[in-house]
């Protein structure tokens, strides 16, 4: 189930409100996974974009909770503009505070999205729906490592926009599985080529559902990031 908080804005028009979060990750010598704050905030930003536009929202800015420390501050803005850039949102408000009174051992982010959609948002609804993950479910060093088995923002992006698409939802911790029957309200088993229950960390893949009969031509746009997921009732 998608994490976004909507809520009446105007007449026209609704809140959308995304979120993503980090412990342990950065460039601290406690820190379980060694990378660069650019990184940890690149990712951060990824997962609560991706929430966003997944609920038919525009991203409007972008609120950094940097738990870290104050020089942490400039890489993950920086991380931040990366994906805003990719986006052709580069001019977006992007505010936060740093913790400056304390020092900790570990790293902390938190990150949120702030945006906004029409009250007319296209359907949803899953019944009768074919379903695939786009791109692999990755955690720790492995989203280092293996970067080229990640879902592109940009396919993330355009499926967003495809008509035969019915909904999008990103993966994250609780695996493919989880997050399908959450989704769905449905408790059948799964079949796919990619591990289902593994945690996909910062949204490296994600889930769409789609009209029957379009499978060919999202598949050619996904290439080697589609994966078909099969329901088997119970």
């Amino acid at each position: 189930m998608n994490n976004a908080v909507v809520l009446p804005l105007t007449a026209e028009q609704e809140l959308v409100i995304t979120s993503d979060n980090s412990g342990t990750i950065g460039e601290k010598p406690h820190d379980a996974v060694q990378t660069s704050n650019a990184v940890v905030g690149h990712f951060g930003c990824r997962v609560a974009v991706m929430e966003c536009l997944a609920t038919g929202g525009d991203v409007r800015a972008v609120v950094i909770q940097n738990f870290t420390d104050d020089k942490a501050w400039h890489d993950y803005k920086y991380g931040v503009m990366q994906i805003l850039n990719e986006l052709g949102l580069n001019n977006l408000p992007i505010t936060g505070s740093s913790e400056s009174n304390f020092t900790s051992l570990q790293s902390g982010l938190g990150l949120t999205v702030i945006g906004t959609r029409l009250m007319t948002t296209k359907s949803n609804s899953l019944i009768g729906k074919d379903f695939a993950v786009i791109g692999t479910p990755l955690v720790g060093n492995e989203v280092l490592e293996q970067p080229y088995r990640i879902a592109p923002l940009w396919l993330f992006q355009r499926l967003c926009r495809f008509e035969s698409v019915t909904a999008l939802l990103p993966v994250g911790s609780k695996g493919i599985t989880a997050e399908w029957r959450g989704w769905t309200e449905r408790l059948d088993d799964l079949s796919s080529e990619v591990d289902l229950e593994k945690s996909a960390g910062p949204a490296t893949c994600f889930l769409i559902a789609y009209d029957k009969g379009n499978e060919e031509k999202i598949s050619e746009l996904a290439g080697s990031f589609f994966h078909r997921l099969v329901p088997v009732g119970l």
